[in-house]
């Protein structure tokens, strides 16, 4: 064998053991990671000109992955504490939310009443939908109300 073989074989062996240290470092690397990113959720209610008392609704994404990481309550001091909620629904995707308040200074027309922290994984931005189950006069009597969903407002 001539020097030149000699040369060119080593030569080879070095390509082959380089392509084959890249692979195995590929195959050892550990997956990506999902991006992961926190956004707050207000949920508003609109009772129109009857006293809010007492409500309950449901959250859930639709879309997207998340996870809810807190509940704070919300604008008008009859509703300033966090709702009540499971805490094992905390870090699902769905969660049910209620409150009430007994006093006489109660919000009328629309009002924040809870604020959602998420956490969103991954790309896909989360599609928000919110249910209300009921909402209440002082008296326990139905009343007709709204509820909506804002993200990431700015507050006063």
């Amino acid at each position: 064998m001539t020097v030149k073989m000699v040369q060119a074989i080593v030569l080879v062996l070095m390509i082959f053991t380089v392509q084959a240290g890249a692979q195995e470092q590929e195959l050892h690397q550990p997956p990506s990671q999902p991006s992961v990113r926190f956004e707050a959720v207000d949920v508003y209610m609109d009772s129109g000109d009857q006293p809010l008392a007492a409500y309950q609704f449901e959250f859930a994404a639709e879309a997207g992955e998340i996870a809810i990481v807190g509940i704070e309550g919300g604008e008008h001091p009859a509703f300033k504490e966090p709702p009540y909620y499971d805490p094992a629904a905390l870090s699902k995707e769905r969660i049910i939310i209620a409150a009430f308040n007994t006093g006489r200074n109660l919000p009328k027309d629309k009002t924040r009443v809870a604020t959602l922290h998420v956490q969103v994984i991954g790309e896909t931005g989360p599609e928000y939908v919110v249910k209300l189950e009921v909402a209440a006069s002082a008296e326990g009597q139905r009343i007709p109300a709204t509820v909506t969903l804002a993200k990431g407002e700015k507050r006063k």
